[in-house]
């Protein structure tokens, strides 16, 4: 696993998200049953018998705040994200794992941590990506 830096005034000195991660293991329990509700969700946006295409839709990780979507608007040049959702899991090493899963699994997302990572981040998000790409507005 790569070295990733928290960002925020949240984490406290010398923290490293490896180490985090490494005495604080990911429920596997809940991070399967989360990514069964995203997949259900995601299911939901299209019509029925469509077969969804996940690698159109873009999961990430955030805190409570709407940082990342308020980012992730702005860099789109979008009023609304598309069926935005987000779902808690309660601890970052869940909510890192569920994210690793869904890039993994169906190419949501990015690999690698890019900001927005707070120790806060308990939360895994997913909105339609092409959506705004439709639109022209990418």
């Amino acid at each position: 696993m790569a070295d990733f830096k928290i960002i925020g005034l949240s984490a406290p000195a010398g923290f490293s998200i490896n180490d985090y991660l490494k005495d604080n293991p990911a429920n596997k329990v809940v991070v399967s049953k989360l990514e069964k509700q995203i997949i259900k969700y995601i299911k939901s946006c299209y019509p029925k018998g469509a077969e969804p295409v996940y690698s159109e839709w873009y999961a990430g990780m955030t805190d409570i705040s709407h940082n990342r979507y308020n980012a992730h608007k702005k860099q789109r040049k979008i009023d609304e994200l598309p069926h935005y959702k987000k779902f808690y899991l309660y601890t970052m090493s869940n909510a890192r794992s569920l994210e690793s899963s869904l890039f993994r699994k169906f190419s949501m997302g990015k690999s690698n941590i890019t900001g927005g990572i707070y120790i806060h981040s308990k939360y895994v998000y997913v909105f339609h990506e092409p959506t705004a790409r439709l639109n022209g507005l990418i």
